[in-house]
């Protein structure tokens, strides 16, 4: 389950807005913010601890008895929003002025998908790769070798050049791939900007090996 399937339900929505502005919170807490029964609120936040989004942290000791246990969002995670798309707007113009070329943005989107991948390793790819996306914004499904994008930020922060989003999302998978351990690489894009969807297809075999075939129009470089 990916970050944001888990909170598609809005009992745990909710439960995730709480903790986003507060250091943690308990149960009997967590089920007043959602409005629900104290045991109906424990199944959710057991399904949001799977799924990565949340963890649970001995609070201080009050008196005797067991210290009570917090439940706080995981690392820097926070639910998805909208804020930043104008700043992501204006930094997509400040890379278009730029000038850089496709292998040196294709450079910085491996070298940020090993960022978001963090220390090397192998790993769960298909829980590692969705999860990476997220954090760019995208909607990320992996169904065996396909990669499934939906709702790419493509043709809202560069309208004109949507294609240079879906080569940096191609290459921080790649990056996310490599960080992994995996062989896998992203060998075939099919990009539909006005759909907002992209789909990856993950082959054996380093980049050199990479076939693309592009859909939907003319790709600019």
């Amino acid at each position: 389950m990916t970050h944001l399937e888990a909170i598609a339900d809005p009992v745990r929505l909710r439960i995730v807005r709480h903790l986003s502005k507060s250091s943690g919170a308990s149960l009997p807490e967590l089920a007043k913010a959602a409005r629900v029964h104290l045991n109906t609120v424990r199944p959710h936040a057991g399904a949001l601890e799977a799924a990565g989004v949340l963890t649970r942290v001995p609070a201080a000791p009050a008196g005797r008895g067991r210290p009570p246990v917090l439940y706080r969002l995981t690392g820097e995670w926070s639910p998805p929003t909208t804020d930043f798309l104008g700043l992501a707007e204006l930094l997509a113009a400040a890379v278009l002025r730029s000038g850089q070329s496709p292998d040196e943005l294709r450079a910085l989107g491996l070298e940020w998908g090993r960022y978001l991948r963090g220390r090397p390793g192998r790993e769960d790819v298909e829980t590692d790769l969705p999860r990476a996306l997220e954090q760019l914004g995208f909607h990320a499904r992996l169904d065996g070798r396909t990669l499934q994008l939906s709702a790419c930020p493509c043709s809202r922060v560069l309208p004109d050049r949507p294609e240079l989003v879906c080569e940096l999302a191609a290459a921080v998978a790649d990056g996310v791939l490599a960080g992994s351990g995996s062989e896998l690489r992203v060998a075939v894009r099919h990009h539909d900007p006005q759909k907002r969807r992209c789909t990856l297809v993950l082959q054996a075999g380093g980049p050199g090996t990479r076939q693309r075939r592009r859909h939907s129009g003319r790709m600019n470089r």
